[in-house]
Order: C-alpha cells, then sequence, then structure tokens
C-alpha cells in the first residue's frame, strides 16, 4: 500500500504544472549562475592559458542552487497533507482499508524520489554545461560532483520534510506555506545577519596596528627597530587569535542553518585543496603545487560537523510530519 500511494503522489508531482515550472526556474537559476561565475573567470584564466577547476566554478553556483532549491522543495510539500483536506479526499482514503502511517510514509516517499529525479537532471545538466564551457573535468572531479548533488538531494530533503510537517500541522495551505516560508527566512537570512553580530561580541574589539611614524623610519635606531618588530608580531598573533575566535563563532551559529550546513559541506566536497574556514571563504587563488591535496573521505570528516546538523534537521523534519499527521484529528 505504501508503494501505491508513493506512486501515485510520484505521478501526481512530477506531472503538475507546478512542478515543471518551478524545476525549469530552478535549471535557470543554477545555469545563469555557472555561465556568470565563468564569465567571471574568462578574462585571468585566458591570461593564464589554462582552464579552471570544477570547484573554483562551482562555488558561485551553490548559494543561488540553496536559495532557489528550498523554495522549490518547500513549493512541493506544503500541500501534501491540506490539499487532501481542502478538496475533502482525505475522508476518502481514510475510509479504505489503508493506516495513517501508510499515507504519509507514502507521501514522502513520493516526495524523495521526485526530488531525487529533479536532482540527477540537474546534475546531468551542471556536468554537461562545465565540459560545453571548457572547464578542466576529469573523473576525480565527477565523483566529487555526485557527492555534492548527493547532500544538495538531502539538503532539498530537509525542506520538503519541514514543508510536509507544517502541512500537518496545518488546517490551510496557505497557514502550512506561510509557516514554512517564515521558518525558511529565519534560517537563510536571519543565522547569517545574526552571526557576525554575536562573533563582534564573542571576538571583542578588533586588535589595532601599532602606529609608527614612516617618514621617521630612516632615522630609527636598532632598539627601537627591533622594538617595532616586536609590536607588529604581537599584532599579527592578536590578529591571529581574533580571527579564530572570530570565524569559529560565525561558524557555529552558521552552522544552525541548513543552506549554511549545505554551502559549507560543498565547498569541502568540491575543493580537494581545502580542510578549514580559511579555505573555504577564500576558495579561489590558491596555488595547487603548494596547497596539499585531500581524498574525498578527508574532505567529507572536515565537515562532519555540518553532515551531522543537516541529517539532524532531516530526521527532526521527517519525524514531524508523521507524528503530526498520525496524531491529526481528520474531519
Amino acid at each position: 500500500m505504501i508503494g501505491a500511494i508513493a506512486a501515485k503522489e510520484f505521478r501526481d508531482y512530477i506531472t503538475s504544472r507546478r512542478f515543471l515550472v518551478l524545476f525549469g526556474f530552478l535549471l535557470l537559476i543554477t545555469l545563469l549562475a555557472l555561465v556568470q561565475v565563468k564569465t567571471g573567470m574568462m578574462s585571468w584564466m585566458t591570461e593564464e592559458g589554462e582552464s579552471p577547476e570544477v570547484y573554483e566554478v562551482m562555488w558561485g553556483v551553490t548559494h543561488y542552487l540553496g536559495l532557489a532549491g528550498g523554495i522549490f522543495a518547500l513549493a512541493l510539500g506544503f500541500d501534501a497533507i491540506t490539499r487532501e483536506r481542502e478538496e475533502r479526499t482525505l475522508k476518502v482514503l481514510m475510509g479504505h482499508p489503508v493506516y495513517r502511517d501508510q499515507i504519509i510514509l507514502g507521501k514522502l516517499i513520493g516526495g524523495a524520489v521526485t526530488l531525487a529525479v529533479a536532482v540527477f537532471i540537474t546534475f546531468l545538466v551542471i556536468l554537461g554545461a562545465l565540459m560545453w564551457m571548457g572547464v578542466n573535468v576529469d573523473s576525480t572531479s565527477v565523483t566529487r560532483l555526485a557527492v555534492y548533488f548527493v547532500f544538495a538531494y538531502v539538503y532539498l530533503l530537509v525542506f520538503f520534510g519541514i514543508a510536509v510537517a507544517f502541512s500537518a500541522h496545518s488546517k490551510s495551505s496557505g497557514s502550512a506555506l506561510m509557516y514554512a516560508l517564515v521558518l525558511f527566512l529565519a534560517v537563510t537570512v536571519v543565522f547569517e545577519s545574526i552571526a557576525p553580530i554575536v562573533a563582534d561580541h564573542v571576538a571583542g574589539p578588533r586588535p589595532q596596528p601599532p602606529t609608527y611614524d614612516p617618514g621617521n623610519f630612516e632615522n630609527m635606531t636598532l632598539e627601537q627597530l627591533k622594538e617595532q618588530e616586536k609590536l607588529w608580531e604581537e599584532y599579527e598573533e592578536q590578529m591571529k587569535e581574533w580571527n579564530k575566535k572570530y570565524f569559529e563563532t560565525v561558524e557555529t551559529i552558521s552552522s544552525l542553518s541548513p543552506q549554511a550546513d549545505f554551502e559549507q559541506i560543498s565547498q569541502y566536497v568540491l575543493n580537494p585543496h581545502a580542510r578549514s574556514w580559511e579555505d573555504v571563504m577564500f576558495p579561489i587563488g590558491m596555488d595547487d603545487s603548494e596547497e596539499p591535496t585531500y581524498s574525498l573521505a578527508e574532505s567529507l570528516s572536515f565537515a562532519k560537523k555540518e553532515i551531522v546538523f543537516m541529517m539532524a534537521y532531516l530526521v527532526v523534519g521527517f519525524v514531524a510530519a508523521y507524528l503530526g499527521f498520525v496524531r491529526a484529528e481528520i474531519r
């Protein structure tokens, strides 16, 4: 019975005008972001005579994919239950020999399969676009890109589960959509805005560089020069500690956002040279001959905190959807 419900949900999703419009918009936004980044890199890449790497191009796509993908997933699931109530088909369905958990599991599985198809098509389109643009695509980068889209799929499932949960707990589709969008904006915009403010308070005042008169540099004695050098060394050490405290705070608060988690994971997965927040914040311009290259397993280990947070969101969303439906009063 679960399979039959899931198959029906999949057919309804995949043939709906809503899915076609939203999925087309998602593909368009992703391709436009890809073209924009590649075009911006053409000038200096042409001068260097090199082909860009996949991670150098995809870093600018992830943010737009996260925003458009989150809205796409919410739009698929916000009326999964409320639509049945509003069309009065839920009572008819409950009149058949079927359990509530079979209904909600079938709806969740049907939506998950729909998102899997959408993500797989997006992966093929992006891969083809990268090859057509002349990006350096080898077997390793294809594997990393595939893993990247696996996490993109998990990210979409997070918001799909949240949308279905609100649909199960709401009396109307409008209310479910409003609650889902408010939560989406909270975890994508509010956390991103709050993180630097909290980090400023935690890290404290930014260290100030030592003052000196450049015009008097030649007249300084050896002792003064040594003292000036010591002051700059202390300043650099203070800045290092301040930066570490500041960005660790930003990273911790941002980890509460599924979108920030997805962006962090994507940089580790796509970039074989990244292993710290500096590499994630500044992925362009690293010299491959000097930077160590990490295996995919090592890259995933660097992102284990973000992976745990995103999986926690996924479990909470699906459990909330399940419990909300099996305990709901059907009228």
